[in-house]
């Protein structure tokens, strides 16, 4: 396993189907989410970018009137997957409470740490 593999299940994960803003270059993609932790979230079959790229993301939660914007790195994701895994690089500290307050009262399926 790589390192890279390694940190994103550093963080407990929970399945979540939300709709983000994905800002690439000069692009606007509309991508689904299946899964989000303080570290990261899950773009749900969406062809990936390049491991290594950086991206900027709305994420609006439920209930928020305005969306978080964070700055996320494409991670390889694993062969049986389809989708983009994204590590945030650049997260504030009321945005990863936000997620957090988010993740604790989501009304889905937590993920134990791998």
């Amino acid at each position: 396993m790589t390192e890279t593999n390694t940190e994103r299940r550093n963080e407990a994960r929970v399945t979540v189907d939300l709709w983000v803003e994905e800002h690439s270059d000069d692009a606007l993609y509309f991508q689904r989410a299946t899964n989000l932790s303080t570290g990261g979230v899950f773009l749900e079959r969406t062809l990936p970018h390049a491991a290594g790229t950086r991206i900027e993301i709305d994420l609006r939660l439920p209930g928020d009137a305005v969306p978080l914007r964070v700055t996320g790195e494409v991670i390889p994701v694993e062969a049986r997957e389809v989708g983009m895994s994204v590590r945030f690089v650049s997260l504030s500290d009321p945005a990863r409470d936000r997620i957090a307050q988010y993740l604790r009262t989501a009304p889905f399926r937590v993920h134990a740490k791998a």
